[in-house]
């Protein structure tokens, strides 16, 4: 009986582990949430190498832009939310070093009591380096 118990809990964490794994589709979600809800270090984690001046250049601008409301003493907020999406690897080379994730779906993001929801149907090269799957442009 006891051998029976320990298989189901090491079935239980394979699956575990299986699901916390690192993956593009995983890494393209990430990436994605980090942007629209401005996390800087998240952002740069998910983000290749090979984009990320260009994805820097363009948070300074979101980062000014978001704190202008703070020069006039307001305390405004936006929320971005990625459930509405789906990610999809569509391909993957044969090192399993480079992959095209679909994203599609619906985002939304919020400002105060105001939401706007824009339809996203985009192709995505996500890249491996170091151990971890990044974002590294449109295709």
């Amino acid at each position: 009986m006891k051998h029976k118990t320990f298989f189901i809990l090491l079935v239980v964490f394979s699956l575990f582990l299986t699901g916390c794994a690192d993956s593009p589709e995983r890494a393209a979600r990430e990436w994605l949430d980090a942007m629209v809800n401005l996390d800087g270090n998240k952002i740069l984690d998910r983000t290749c190498l090979a984009q990320r001046p260009a994805v820097q250049q363009a948070g300074l601008w979101s980062s000014a832009f978001a704190m202008l409301p703070q020069v006039f003493g307001l305390n405004i907020e936006s929320k971005g939310d990625v459930s509405g999406l789906n990610f999809s690897q569509t391909s993957i080379n044969a090192d399993e070093t480079v992959a095209n994730v679909r994203v599609y779906g619906e985002i939304r993001v919020a400002v105060l009591a105001f939401a706007r929801s824009e339809p996203v149907d985009e192709t995505w090269q996500m890249i491996k380096e170091d151990g971890a799957w990044r974002w590294c442009g449109i295709r």
